[in-house]
């Protein structure tokens, strides 16, 4: 028997990927050929990018399958007679992939995240009873009452203000839950927060969500003149640091849960026993960090640049005209869980061990930021 996956070459995905190798099972990645780089080839490099080394990648290749496939394809692109396989070898069907973007529109990350979810739901139909689906959302599609900011402004809800990414989320598990009531067949969602790794993540690895401020940062440095870009990097004894605020709200929280702490409770509900429909589980960490701190460790790693939070940006700079639109969907809300009508993880799984503290020095390491050089 196989457990397939899909998006096994993205943050998360890759991580359970060598979770599941690890753990003995067979797997059948399906994703995307690529100019110049074959599936199989983009397997073994995610792998390699979250720490597999030789011998594990060895062993990998006797039990990995990749699948070229396509989502949003009838079938997923595949010859029927290899489709039907795949669903009759399945031990369960893992759906990890999506178009995931804070700036693109509903319309436009729909074939992905909403048809090619009902098309895995169609490969499931093929599999043998008691297979479970397994769905892979997002923490933010859940509803969460409105709080009031540091400035006396509501912050609204998941329900009134979601991007276009959100909603094509909480469309496709409505398309697991209905396949889930009329085929009764068990279905897990998975709703994870912002996932993150203090771990180094090589050039060329898949991105954590943190990386939306500091690849920011690393692009407007790196176009700087030369002087200016020394003064960002390089705290200049006596002489004050480049002031550069940022757009958002000093009040608001972030949820952030290690990938490690997700995969390990990810694989974990996936071996309790589900009765026919639909379970669903918040992957998030029991503490909200503030965002005020990530900003915090943001602005340690350039110590030329002193990085304020704040609501409102009057008169902005060059730096804070070019940076202040690139993370609007980033600092402009509140990203805590929204899972506290939901059970705790740590009930419905005892021996889970806890996630690793997102304390100052995590987020420093957790940024992997590049940054260019001086000179």
């Amino acid at each position: 028997m196989t457990v397939v996956l899909t998006g096994a070459t993205g943050f998360l995905g890759s991580r359970l990927l060598r979770a599941l190798l690890a753990g003995g099972r067979s797997v059948a990645a399906l994703g995307r050929d690529r100019a110049g780089q074959p599936l199989a080839a983009r397997l073994e490099a995610a792998l390699r990018a979250c720490g597999a080394a030789d011998a594990e990648l060895a062993a990998a290749r006797e039990r990995l399958t990749a699948v070229p496939a396509e989502l949003t394809e009838p079938g997923l692109g595949l010859k029927p007679a290899v489709h039907d396989r795949l669903a009759g070898e399945a031990e369960a069907i893992w759906h990890c992939a999506a178009a995931l973007s804070l700036i693109d529109t509903e319309e436009s990350l729909a074939p992905v995240n909403v048809t090619g979810t009902r098309h895995l739901a169609e490969l499931a139909d093929h599999s043998p009873a008691g297979v479970p689906l397994v769905y892979v959302s997002t923490a933010y599609v859940a509803t969460g009452p409105d709080t009031a900011s540091a400035n006396g402004q509501p912050v609204a809800s998941a329900l009134e203000a979601v991007t276009g990414y959100e909603r094509t989320k909480r469309r496709a598990e409505t398309l697991v839950r209905d396949w889930a009531a009329t085929r009764q067949r068990p279905a897990l969602i998975l709703r994870p927060s912002l996932l993150a790794t203090d771990r180094p993540l090589p050039a060329g690895a898949p991105q954590q969500p943190l990386s939306t401020l500091t690849s920011g940062l690393a692009e407007l440095i790196g176009q700087a003149p030369p002087l200016l870009r020394h003064g960002i990097l390089h705290r200049r004894r006596g002489l004050p640091r480049i002031r550069v605020r940022l757009q958002g709200d000093p009040a608001a929280h972030m949820n952030i849960v290690p990938v490690e702490y997700a995969v390990d409770a990810a694989l974990r509900l996936a071996a309790l026993h589900h009765p026919p429909g639909v379970a669903t589980y918040h992957l998030v960490h029991p503490v909200e960090t503030p965002a005020p701190l990530l900003v915090a460790a943001a602005g340690a790693l350039v110590p030329g640049v002193e990085l304020v939070l704040q609501p409102v940006v009057d008169r902005p700079n060059l730096l804070e005209q070019q940076i202040n639109p690139m993370l609007a969907n980033f600092l402009g809300r509140d990203w805590r869980s929204r899972a506290d009508d939901h059970t705790p993880l740590h009930d419905v799984l005892p021996g889970l061990p806890g996630p690793a503290p997102v304390d100052l020095a995590y987020l420093r390491a957790a940024m992997n930021v590049r940054l260019p050089e001086s000179v």
